[in-house]
């Protein structure tokens, strides 16, 4: 259960970061592109154009960064980013109830600023999960270390309670980090649940394999 808590929390902690980078950089964005937009430097059609490829950008190297539990959580709410024209015709039927190719000038025009101020609007429920889950991270660390801390006080031999412990929880963070992958080529990349049975049952393997080869040894 240690090893679990520090596996998770190691998660929760690295994609709550991950998150709020995002979110930064699309706001900046976002921000930068109406700016140009106002001030007559570009369209707001290649504005639109030049937003959407920046924030898919974005989006596909944040990935790279998240954990294998939080890409597979990203990826099942949204397997790539969306195209302009998938843009154009939400934001149309949302905005004035009809196809975008059946808009005049200016409501296209307004389409188009849609997408660029959309492209920096956080989603409240996503970002709220991840406030949550980036707590959680926290907690979980608390508990591992507390842990930890007490197995060693308590222990005779201290220096080799220490040692254990590091071994164990760096099983447990191995044998973790290769169950979710596993879980993730097993289930595919958007099953979230699968990954973290994975994760759950790895890192497990990996902390008793770990203290049983500690135990041979010292």
């Amino acid at each position: 259960m240690e090893s679990a808590a520090m596996n998770f929390a190691h998660r929760f902690i690295n994609d709550g970061k991950v998150r709020m980078s995002y979110i930064n950089q699309t706001k900046k964005v976002a921000s930068e592109y109406r700016a140009r937009v106002t001030s007559g430097a570009i369209s707001a059609e290649e504005a639109a154009k030049q937003v959407q490829v920046i924030r898919n950008q974005i989006l596909e190297a944040q990935r790279l960064r998240t954990s294998d539990l939080g890409k597979a959580k990203a990826i099942n709410l949204k397997k790539t980013g969306l195209t302009l024209t998938d843009l154009t015709e939400k934001y149309s039927q949302n905005k004035y109830g009809k196809s975008f190719l059946k808009l005049s000038s200016l409501q296209k025009n307004q389409v188009y600023l849609e997408i660029i101020d959309s492209s920096g609007r956080p989603r409240p429920a996503v970002n709220s999960a991840a406030l949550k889950y980036s707590k959680l991270g926290r907690g979980l660390l608390l508990v591992t270390l507390g842990v930890a801390v007490y197995n060693i006080a308590v222990a005779d031999d201290k220096p080799k309670a220490t040692a254990r412990e590091g071994v164990v929880i760096g099983g447990g963070f191995a044998g973790g980090a290769a169950g979710g992958a596993l879980a993730g080529l097993a289930c595919g990349p958007g099953a979230p649940i699968c990954v973290t049975v994975g994760v759950f049952v790895g890192g497990a393997l990996g902390a008793l394999g770990a203290d049983v080869s500690f135990g041979w040894f010292f």
